[in-house]
């Protein structure tokens, strides 16, 4: 096997619906975490209560997102790919696009 390779990626996007980008980083939370979890069949929303709400704090609720920490769910959900190691990830929100 070859020795390890340091390397960066950029990604410069812009947000035009910020309720979309939630939905989207909610559904890569709750999917990269189903396998930890339980389905009760007698509380069929339960499962969607507790991931939503350990969602909530760390990149805020549907109507305030909070859009860099969306943007780092989406872009890096905390698995990396097979043959990566992610060691960082940082989103910089920069303002209004003009």
């Amino acid at each position: 096997m070859a020795d390890a390779i340091n390397a960066s990626v950029t990604l410069q996007v812009e947000v035009f619906d910020q309720q979309g980008m939630w939905d989207h980083a909610f559904r890569t939370y709750a999917l990269s975490h189903l396998d930890h979890k339980v389905y009760d069949d007698a509380q069929p929303t339960h499962l969607a209560d507790e991931l939503l709400g350990e969602f909530e704090p760390m990149c805020g609720t549907r109507e305030d997102p909070d859009i860099g920490e969306c943007l780092r769910m989406i872009f890096d959900p905390g698995e990396s790919p097979p043959g990566i190691q992610i060691e960082d990830s940082s989103a910089e929100v920069e303002g209004p696009c003009s």
